[in-house]
């Protein structure tokens, strides 16, 4: 995986950075808005959160 592609355009949030939040302890999507501010403007962007989120909470990407 890439950790340097950006996923949220809005805020500039890439993978990585979305992986560092739930390592840190935020393994919702609102925990990673909050940490991130991923998806909090125009929402584009949430699923693709949301499932990266989900991906990194579960370890697959460890």
């Amino acid at each position: 995986m890439n950790y340097d592609k950006i996923v949220c355009n809005c805020m500039s949030v890439t993978s990585g950075m979305i992986k560092e939040a739930v390592e840190g302890g935020a393994d919702t999507l609102e925990a990673v808005q909050d940490a991130t501010g991923a998806g909090t403007v125009c929402g584009a962007c949430l699923d693709d959160v949301e499932r990266l989120v989900k991906e990194f909470a579960a370890g697959h990407d460890r």
